[in-house]
């Protein structure tokens, strides 16, 4: 059975959530999480006891400070109860319709608290349009709250731009996991699949180190957590928060990632054991200086990448029943070089074919 994505958070240091959490170790993954929940509610607690206005803040309060706050102690609490659950969820309903910076910082702590505690919140509940940073806990659990088969993501997929939203890699992972078939079908007849050939070392990703502000302090409210889009070492997007300024990741996507973003989904769609070594045999790099035997190596690269590719595609039609006359688009062939400038004079690319 398919494991859904789940989100793992931080206080005062960095976690990265993957979208292809299914490949991990439930059992032990569960521990670090309940571990990592357990000292950030410590810490949570020890800061906001003393910082409280509320002696005892209500979640069914007007106010929307003692919300923020009565959201705040739920966070640090751990408190699943069902009638705490369902005061929660009253209280989104309320403030989610405010249009003043106040409500919109309580719906922020109300999401947090949501998600910290795993709340199930319902679709409809979610259907409003947040701002700022609000919009990463709102889309992370509406990802998680979905059924098995993710269909009422399906819309917010195609609501975000994958160009600007790294919310819309995120999502797309999900229902990659959980075998949507809508998704699947449409993945396959729109995107056209490349094998990237590469000449020398791609450039680094020094650049890709970008800061993060925390959002300006509101009187009388908690500290908020500033929540955003974080990718891992494996390439995946995933939530994270802290309480203050950092350097993380930019979750940007380029041409080629986001060339290798969708061939993993490719995998996951069909349950590959590894969809991100998969998707790695759609990127070939020629480790020589001198252009001799490129074309043959491109060649080789080529009939791999087109035996895997054809290998999914038939795997694709047969679990989502893709009939033989829609079409798919075939493999492109992509040369890239990134040898140095004295280099390509020396030895250039040869012609392609």
């Amino acid at each position: 059975m398919r494991r859904l994505v789940a989100t793992l958070t931080l206080f005062g240091c960095i976690w990265a959530m993957p979208c292809n959490a299914q490949q991990t170790d439930p059992k032990n993954e569960k521990d670090r999480a309940a571990a990592r929940a357990a000292v950030q509610r410590a810490a949570e607690r020890r800061a906001k006891e003393e910082a409280c206005p509320f002696e005892a803040p209500r979640l069914s309060s007007t106010d929307p400070a003692e919300v923020a706050w009565a959201a705040a102690r739920l966070t640090a609490e751990d408190s699943r109860k069902p009638e705490v659950a369902a005061a929660l969820i009253a209280a989104l309903r309320s403030f989610r319709v405010g249009e003043k910076e106040e409500h919109r910082r309580a719906v922020l702590h109300l999401l947090h608290a949501a998600l910290q505690n795993d709340v199930v919140v319902p679709m409809a509940d979610l259907r409003f349009e947040p701002e700022g940073r609000t919009r990463v806990p709102w889309v992370a659990l509406q990802t998680r709250n979905a059924t098995n088969e993710g269909g009422e993501v399906f819309g917010l997929f195609h609501g975000l731009d994958e160009k600007t939203d790294a919310g819309w890699e995120f999502v797309g992972g999900s229902l990659a996991i959980r075998g949507h078939g809508a998704f699947a079908i449409e993945l396959r007849t729109q995107m056209v699949p490349r094998l990237h050939v590469v000449a020398g070392p791609r450039p680094g990703v020094a650049a890709d180190l970008v800061m993060r502000d925390a959002p300006g302090p509101l009187t009388g409210f908690p500290v908020p957590p500033a929540y955003y889009w974080q990718r891992d070492k494996s390439g995946f997007v995933g939530t994270a928060f802290v309480t203050g300024p950092t350097s993380t990741r930019d979750c940007s996507i380029d041409a080629a990632r986001l060339d290798r973003v969708k061939l993993r989904w490719l995998a996951q769609l069909v349950e590959e054991p590894d969809p991100a070594a998969w998707a790695a045999r759609f990127e070939a790099r020629f480790p020589e200086r001198g252009m001799g035997k490129f074309q043959a190596f491109s060649d080789a690269s080529e009939k791999r990448a087109a035996e895997s590719l054809a290998a999914m595609d038939l795997a694709l039609r047969k679990r989502f029943k893709i009939p033989e006359r829609l079409a798919l688009p075939k493999l492109e062939i992509v040369w890239e070089d990134f040898r140095r400038e004295d280099v390509k004079k020396a030895q250039p690319m040869p012609e392609r074919r």
